[in-house]
């Protein structure tokens, strides 16, 4: 596993408060396809093809794909991945259902790849098809409300990888989530790095009001609970206008 998938598995793999509600929403799509935007080492899509989903995984990190790939051959789960940007997606298939989980729509790098994501994911609904992506709404102001974080740990193959984030609000109401990376090898020695992400400043009825421009109408919002380490969030549920 490459040390890009490592990192993600540690920081995003023990997360699990989300997934209910992407079963739920996966249930009520039917036998109809699912098609995650940028799903990483596959922690949304793996489990939802556990349940019986016939799952499409996107992700523009080849790495990523790769792990999520292996892991789904370990698990005799048919999964068909797509190595693509999600602002330029052209996959000549509809879908019943289109999720974009771990606040995806707020790291495009801006309202112009935001709308382009929306735009694209609209032509890729079917009929009565859902589009549901979760964002944390005006994150910079969310974190008063947010405990200390702990650090995400995971040990492979004789390695201990640790990752304490920092949240950092920006003056623009955006969030910097900095993350120092330890890792020890096996015998004992230790290398360091450090990582940034950020969260652009969005609630739910400015990302409506962009899906509305876009091909999109809103039909709900889902919340979901805040847990050890991470904000809570918001589903912003959309259908074909």
């Amino acid at each position: 596993m490459s040390s890009a998938a490592v990192w993600h598995e540690v920081e995003c793999g023990g997360y699990s408060a989300d997934l209910e509600t992407w079963a739920r929403l996966a249930e009520a799509a039917g036998e109809g396809r699912v098609l995650e935007l940028g799903c990483g080492t596959g922690r949304v899509a793996l489990h939802l093809a556990r349940r019986g989903h016939e799952l499409w995984a996107v992700d523009a990190d080849p790495p990523l794909l790769a792990a999520l790939e292996a892991q789904a051959s370990r698990e005799g789960l048919s999964i068909q991945v797509v190595c693509a940007d999600v602002r330029a997606l052209g996959l000549d298939r509809e879908f019943e259902l289109i999720i974009a989980p771990m606040q995806l729509v707020q790291m495009l790098g801006g309202t112009a790849a935001r709308r382009a994501t929306l735009a694209r994911a609209a032509t890729h609904l079917s009929d009565g098809g859902r589009l549901a992506a979760a964002i944390v709404e005006r994150p910079a102001a969310s974190l008063a409300h947010a405990a200390a974080a702990l650090p995400d740990v995971r040990e492979r193959q004789g390695w201990i990888y640790s990752s304490l984030p920092t949240i950092v609000p920006t003056a623009g109401g955006d969030l910097e989530i900095r993350r120092l990376r330890q890792a020890v090898s096996p015998d004992g020695s230790l290398s360091e790095e450090d990582h940034v992400d950020r969260l652009e400043a969005l609630d739910a009825e400015w990302l409506e009001s962009e899906a509305e421009a876009s091909g999109l109408r809103p039909l709900d919002r889902l919340d979901v609970p805040a847990a050890e380490g991470y904000l809570g969030a918001t589903v912003v549920v959309l259908g074909r206008a």
